[in-house]
């Protein structure tokens, strides 16, 4: 038997935390001044987009722990590192818009019921504000999206930047009507944004804590591949997984042919892993031909069939 390891743990990514540390500025000031705009408008559009902020504000704050934590290296206990921290970050942050949503769709029912006047140019006012503060916040974050953690910051930034072209339109439109129904339709548009910006960023979170294949990989495809590489006899027993956003690990048993050199074999695998699947980290372990039939009996019985 031979075995191959790839470990380069808590390396891969440079962590945004200045970025993260800005972002975080920027919408934690604007979401002091939303909140008493919204008051003082009696505004539930721009109340819903300054709870959105505020879950913004959390979410950059919670995103930046997990972006700090998951810099800490590798050890004893977590053996491949902390990364994890950032995907356990994204996945609270999808559950904060969850809560959100509930609490906007909760008050619009109550406004639907009996419509309130607000105060449109402030509602205006405030919009535009918050409109630039959540596109600085994003434009910081830009260089850093391929991170699950940061990603769901962005989204976050993004939902609420929709948000407050809402609250621009709501004003303008109260400005010239009487329309007071407006005020609650377009709050159940936001919950709408922010829930869209949700679904995806959960589902991504939970696959990789769960441990699950990543969406852009198929392992029929990973296992016929590496079956038709020379020297190779048989592939079994293949699992793929997410590290984090960034890294993907696999692990195999490869068959080789007698009389083939398991060194060269192991060296090709990991090579076409890298260029074709992305996969950085892979652990494989050769096995000759009479091996892989005794072990065959050991894996069902012991690991369960895979």
């Amino acid at each position: 038997m031979a075995h191959d390891h790839e470990h380069d743990h808590g390396d891969h990514t440079e962590t945004p935390l200045r970025a993260l540390t800005i972002a975080l500025a920027i919408n934690t000031v604007f979401l002091v001044v939303e909140f008493v705009g919204a008051l003082y408008a009696d505004s539930l559009t721009l109340l819903a987009d300054a709870v959105h902020m505020l879950t913004d504000s959390a979410s950059l704050g919670l995103a930046l722990l997990a972006a700090w934590v998951a810099t800490r290296p590798a050890d004893a206990k977590r053996t491949y590192g902390y990364q994890r921290a950032e995907v356990l970050g994204a996945f609270l942050n999808g559950i904060f818009l969850l809560a959100t949503v509930a609490y906007i769709l909760y008050d619009a029912i109550q406004r639907f019921q009996d419509p309130r006047a607000v105060r449109p140019l402030v509602v205006v006012v405030v919009g535009v504000l918050g409109l630039v503060a959540n596109l600085a916040a994003a434009w910081v974050l830009r260089g850093d999206r391929e991170l699950l953690n940061v990603e769901g910051a962005f989204l976050h930034l993004l939902a609420d930047a929709l948000g407050s072209v809402a609250a621009i339109v709501v004003g303008v439109a109260l400005y010239y009507t009487d329309i007071l129904v407006l005020d609650p339709l377009f709050a159940v548009l936001v919950a709408g944004l922010v829930l869209y910006s949700a679904k995806d960023l959960l589902a991504d979170s939970l696959n990789i804590l769960l441990q699950g294949t990543p969406s852009d990989v198929a392992i029929g495809e990973v296992t016929r591949y590496l079956g038709n590489l020379e020297g190779v006899v048989e592939v079994h027993d293949v699992h793929v997984w997410a590290l984090d956003s960034t890294q993907t690990a696999l692990s195999a048993h490869v068959v080789v042919a007698d009389g083939t050199d398991p060194d060269a074999v192991l060296s090709h695998c990991r090579q076409e892993l890298a260029r074709k699947f992305d996969i950085d980290h892979a652990t494989i372990q050769v096995e000759s031909p009479e091996f892989s039939h005794v072990a065959d009996f050991d894996c069902y019985e012991f690991g369960g069939k895979h």
